[in-house]
């Protein structure tokens, strides 16, 4: 087929458009299989995962920093609100978290090959907060040689070459900054603000203080044009970070429902979305930015290079997600809960997924196929003992039909199209997982989660 025909197929047959579409990579999920941990099944459930990680030479770490001093209507993380005790006091059960956790001997054996700080905004914290995380993960666990620190940031908390520089040199190795467009009317329709030249600015001062640095940015905004994505790019193209990443609006926040009740036209039509996903992901093909879909190494997105590779993830902090090979589990969500289990000596665990061996299936499925290399079929074989191509028969026969799947030097992969929708790809296998269990289940966004924590 040509690419004109597999783009009208992939539009036509897999395309989620503007209120469809739910953020469900890069991770399987299936939230109506969690189960309740009781605090009693803490210290026992903990000793479960530490043996589904039996064999495991490497893992990776993410801490979640919940905090920011502004709620932007296109943020689905659900902050909590700046609040100097507030932080203070979280900051003091994390690092015991971390204690408690270390106890169990989940990272005996083990080196941490990344740390990612996520938010929230981490760097609403001072640096000497972040400074304490780093050196309690250091004295608990072993980090490798080259093990890459990454911190999300918003630009405002970047405001000079000091603080980044400071970043540096307490650990920090790469940014990952929000930007997410550089429109002026869509920002402020979106309580945000970032000129051009102050995000210049962070990256030159970043690459000047021996860090790589991230931009994120989105199609899909509220009010957003081809115009305004195309004179994104050419920005971009300035600027150049080293890594770029971009994903659609997901439509979750209430307050931009609320926007969107209230000025419909504002929500961008599925064509002009398709159009805008289609010229930026050819855009981060020409420059040579990697992301989901077409990873070929870890230089761009190290964490996330590593976790497609089924890395196991130990997640600290509310509301964070762990996963083990066969293991998925949340920390309770709301921060009295959390605090309060911490100070009796307990890790906070709320809930969680036991993957039954189909389901490890699929999830190797959904995360390798975001490598460039794909589904690698002799790994799979040698795990499971099944041919891939026969377990996802159907499922490979229609994406291949669609132009979105092929098989290439032994593993199952995007082809070019497949990769610039991955996202649609994603949302269509957790669909099939679904289906395989009952035609009344509904994919939901990966990033559902209680709205208590809201700003107000």
């Amino acid at each position: 087929m040509s690419g004109n025909e597999v783009l009208n197929i992939i539009r036509n047959k897999l395309f989620y458009g503007s209120t469809d579409y739910t953020k469900s990579q890069p991770d399987l999920f299936t939230p109506h299989k969690f189960r309740i941990v009781a605090p009693s099944q803490a210290e026992n459930f903990l000793e479960i995962v530490k043996e589904s990680l039996t064999g495991e030479e490497e893992v990776l770490v993410y801490v979640h920093l919940p905090f920011c001093f502004s709620e932007c209507l296109f943020c689905n993380s659900f902050p909590f609100k700046v609040d100097r005790e507030a932080q203070d006091e979280y900051l003091s059960n994390l690092l015991k978290e971390i204690e408690l956790t270390a106890k169990h001997g989940l990272f005996a054996g083990r080196k941490v090959r990344c740390v990612y700080l996520g938010g929230g905004t981490p760097t609403s914290f001072a640096n000497r907060d972040i400074k304490q995380i780093l050196d309690k993960l250091s004295s608990s666990m072993d980090l490798a040689a080259d093990c890459n620190i990454t911190s999300e940031a918003h630009p405002l908390t970047l405001p000079d070459k000091n603080r980044i520089k400071e970043l540096s040199a307490i650990g920090i190795n790469r940014l990952s900054c929000g930007c997410q467009t550089f429109d002026p009317e869509i920002l402020q329709r979106c309580n945000r603000q970032n000129t051009p030249a102050q995000i210049e600015r962070i990256v030159r001062d970043a690459q000047d203080a021996g860090m790589t640095i991230n931009i994120d940015m989105m199609t899909g905004l509220p009010g957003q044009t081809m115009e305004s994505v195309k004179k994104d790019l050419s920005i971009l193209e300035k600027i150049r970070p080293d890594a770029v990443e971009y994903i659609r609006h997901e439509i979750v926040n209430p307050l931009v429902v609320k926007l969107y009740q209230d000025n419909p036209g504002l929500v961008v039509d599925n064509d002009t979305l398709f159009e805008m996903v289609y010229v930026t992901q050819e855009w981060m093909s020409t420059n040579g930015y990697e992301q989901n879909g077409r990873f070929t190494n870890d230089k761009q997105w190290p964490y996330r290079y590593y976790w497609l590779k089924e890395m196991p993830i130990i997640a600290f902090g509310s509301r964070a997600r762990s996963y083990t090979r066969t293991i998925c589990y949340d920390k309770h969500e709301e921060l009295t809960t959390y605090s309060h289990m911490i100070r009796k000596d307990i890790v906070p665990i709320g809930r969680y997924i036991t993957l039954s061996e189909r389901e490890q299936m699929y999830r190797s499925l959904l995360l390798q196929l975001q490598l460039k290399s794909g589904l690698d079929m002799n790994l799979f074989r040698a795990r499971f003992n099944r041919d891939p191509l026969e377990v996802f028969s159907k499922l490979y026969s229609t994406l291949s039909e669609y132009g979105c799947l092929k098989q290439e030097d032994g593993g199952i992969c995007l082809t070019k199209y497949g990769a610039y929708f991955v996202e649609d790809v994603c949302d269509y296998i957790i669909d099939a997982v679904l289906k395989e269990e009952s035609d009344s289940l509904i994919r939901t966004p990966h990033s559902v989660g209680g709205t208590s924590s809201r700003l107000t």
